[in-house]
């Protein structure tokens, strides 16, 4: 399976999302562009969160909502343990 089917698979599950579905199909496409080929993950950190708006048009707080509902169904994962500071989650496609 090609990498665009995979991200396209994930993009369509995220369609089926009931809660922050705009804001988390926004942060979607933020992880999909950002997202490293290793599997090693994104970090959120301060100044991550603070870019969104810029990058996306999300407050630190609508983007921590999106990706809490990314995780709620299952679309990102946690990888490691989150700090006050840092989150650092993967894609799930």
């Amino acid at each position: 399976m090609s990498d665009f089917t995979r991200w396209s698979q994930w993009f369509a599950c995220g369609l089926d999302m009931k809660q922050h579905k705009t804001h988390a199909m926004a942060m979607m496409a933020w992880i999909a562009v950002h997202a490293s080929s290793d599997g090693s993950g994104i970090e959120f950190n301060p100044e991550v969160w603070a870019s969104l708006a810029d990058e996306i048009g999300l407050t630190p707080e609508e983007g921590k909502a999106a990706v809490d509902a990314l995780i709620a169904e299952g679309l990102v994962a946690a990888v490691g343990q989150e700090t006050s500071d840092l989150l650092v989650v993967r894609a799930v496609v």
